[in-house]
């Protein structure tokens, strides 16, 4: 091992020890933390919603001043 090596090894073990996910609960596409479910965790897609529920409710209030829309959408044939 080099120096710098020998000296990051116990820092990532620090690092690594303070992770609310380990090799038992991982943070990946299954966890319920990645998923957008309404609480301010998830930033995954869940039900056709993507982000915590402040990204939502933010995008809803911009979407509500935007006259396109999920039913209007800005697109070749509306620009």
């Amino acid at each position: 091992m080099s120096r710098l090596e020998d000296i990051s090894v116990p820092f990532r073990k620090t690092e690594i020890a303070k992770n609310t996910y380990d090799n038992n609960d991982q943070y990946n596409s299954g966890n319920p933390n990645a998923l957008s479910d309404g609480d301010e965790k998830g930033k995954g897609k869940m039900n056709g919603d993507v982000g915590s529920a402040t990204d939502i409710k933010v995008r809803n209030t911009q979407l509500a001043k935007n006259r396109f829309s999920k039913n209007k959408e800005y697109n070749a044939g509306t620009a």
